[in-house]
């Protein structure tokens, strides 16, 4: 814990700042501020979401929610934040399935549960778990899931951790593949848009769709969500 700073301003809002915490973890140091109630993170000088702009991760989670199959879907998010795009989520599945949350920072999971949960989410659902993890440590075989989200670092290109830029690898596209199941689908939250992203999946055969997300408060910028299946064959589902 730190005292508190002088006042900062948000690019996004123009609205003061003031920082509450601070953490250092491994090459990232994280700064949590807050405004009349509502938070920001902060990840090694960028800001990586704030409470005042959080339209594309709602529609992440409403998308992943209408996306995935089944009527018990097993979900898995890689990213907690300030845990809007898991509260959407949550609230579109109505109780149906469990959604498990990866969060590789644990000052991220304590600040939730002590700062921002009681604003996002005040009624922690059964159905939900929220984990310290590697996402990409989950991402295994043994343990498919029928949607996977990740909402990590600013997409295919880290700002914030340089491990991140592996889960866009072509080793990690094949673990994404491998578990998900037959009908699963994953999104993908990204800052920009990727061609060699795109190339990449597409060649281990994925059918993958781009989505652009443009903000209310910055009609000039976009926000992009990727979705991405299993390709499909004329013999079935590509294995």
């Amino acid at each position: 814990m730190v005292g508190a700073k002088p006042a900062i301003r948000s690019q996004s809002t123009g609205m003061p700042w003031t920082l509450i915490d601070t953490a250092i973890e491994g090459e990232t140091t994280f700064e949590l501020y807050a405004k009349d109630g509502v938070h920001m993170i902060r990840a090694n000088g960028f800001e990586l979401m704030n409470g005042f702009s959080h339209e594309s991760e709602i529609a992440l989670g409403i998308r992943a929610a209408a996306l995935a199959p089944g009527r018990a879907p097993r979900v898995l998010i890689g990213g907690l934040g300030l845990g809007y795009t898991a509260a959407a989520m949550l609230e579109a599945l109505a109780g149906r399935g469990h959604v498990t949350v990866a969060e590789l920072s644990r000052a991220v999971i304590a600040w939730f549960d002590r700062y921002v949960r009681a604003m996002v989410l005040p009624a922690l659902p059964g159905n939900l778990s929220i984990v310290h993890a590697d996402v990409a440590d989950l991402l295994t075989p043994a343990c498919r899931y029928d949607a996977i989200v990740l909402d990590i670092d600013n997409g295919p290109e880290p700002l914030v951790a340089a491990r991140n830029g592996a889960l866009y690898t072509e080793e990690g596209l094949r673990r994404l593949r491998a578990a998900l199941s037959d009908d699963g689908v994953a999104l993908l939250w990204s800052g920009f848009e990727s061609p060699a992203f795109v190339a990449g999946a597409r060649a281990l055969d994925f059918a993958i769709t781009c989505e652009p997300f443009q903000r209310m408060d910055r009609p000039d910028l976009s926000h992009f969500i990727y979705v991405l299946r299993k390709a499909r064959v004329a013999s079935g589902v590509v294995a």
